[in-house]
């Protein structure tokens, strides 16, 4: 019997251990703390795993980002966010990625560093995982082949424009930055 006991623990093991594909691995930054929108969301936190409070913190300079909770489908979760972002004088961006991405670590890393605070002041990225979230993603009408992506919401809360990573190269999502300058210059 001992021997089963030791089986069936490594098995309860395995089973609390997620896939390393499925990852809430999110772009971070590191200024700033853990605050939440009172969603589950997470706003500007420390690289350690997300925190939610009760109110979102709108002092906070540089992009911003807000990892989705998986309690709602896709549409209320953006049109949400968008709202708040809105009222913030921000542009919602919304962002998908992969925690094994060679581009979406380097796009990780740039947040993380603060190199983008200046040229995305006033953009909040909404962060999807690529892995986990596809199919809520593609209901509400953010659909990709490539990651990063980046999707601008109407007040509708459906995708107006979207930019995917083509290019080959762990540089690609450089890319991205273009666009996402001229949603943020555009406004909420």
């Amino acid at each position: 019997m001992r021997g089963l006991g030791a089986v069936v623990v490594m098995a309860v093991v395995a089973a609390c251990n997620p896939s390393p594909k499925i990852s809430q691995d999110a772009p971070t930054t590191p200024s700033g703390s853990g605050t939440g929108t009172g969603t589950g969301t997470s706003e500007k936190a420390a690289p350690s795993a997300p925190t939610a409070t009760a109110k979102a913190d709108t002092s906070v300079e540089g992009i911003r980002v807000v990892v989705a909770t998986q309690d709602s489908d896709a549409l209320s979760t953006v049109r949400t966010e968008r709202l708040k972002a809105k009222a913030e004088g921000r542009t919602l961006v919304v962002y998908a990625g992969a925690g094994w991405c060679e581009p979406c670590k380097r796009f990780k890393n740039a947040i993380q560093t603060g190199s983008l605070d200046t040229k995305l002041s006033k953009t909040t990225l909404l962060i999807f995982d690529a892995d986990r979230d596809t199919d809520r993603l593609g209901a509400a009408g953010y659909k990709f082949q490539f990651i990063p992506y980046v999707a601008l919401p109407g007040t509708d809360g459906h995708p107006t424009d979207t930019a995917e990573a083509r290019s080959k190269g762990s540089e690609s999502w450089r890319e991205l930055i273009v666009k996402l300058e001229a949603w943020q210059a555009k406004g909420p």
